[in-house]
C-alpha cells in the first residue's frame, strides 16, 4: 500500500458511514412507502446492507495499517524499551 492509503481508507470509511446514515433515514421516513417505488427501496436497503458488511472490513484495514510495522516509531532493536 501507499503512503497515501490509509488517507483513502479514512475518507472512505467517513463517507460510506455518512451514506448508511442517509440512507438509513430515507428508508425509515414515512413518505418513502408512498413515494418511492418497491424497487427503489429494496435497493436502498441492499445498499444499506452492503455497507454494512463493508465497512467492518475497511475498519479492519485501518487498525492493520495503524499497528502495521512501516508506521510504527522505530525502536532501537538493543534498547529495553
Amino acid at each position: 500500500m501507499t503512503q497515501e492509503s490509509p488517507a483513502v481508507i479514512d475518507r472512505s470509511i467517513v463517507q460510506l458511514e455518512r451514506l448508511a446514515a442517509f440512507l438509513a433515514d430515507e428508508i425509515q421516513q414515512p413518505w418513502t412507502t408512498t413515494v418511492l417505488p418497491l424497487s427503489e427501496r429494496r435497493l436502498c436497503k441492499e445498499a444499506l446492507l452492503t455497507i454494512s458488511v463493508l465497512l467492518p472490513k475497511l475498519q479492519a484495514v485501518q487498525r492493520a495499517q495503524a499497528l502495521s510495522p512501516e508506521r510504527a516509531p522505530s525502536r532501537c532493536p538493543t534498547c529495553d524499551d
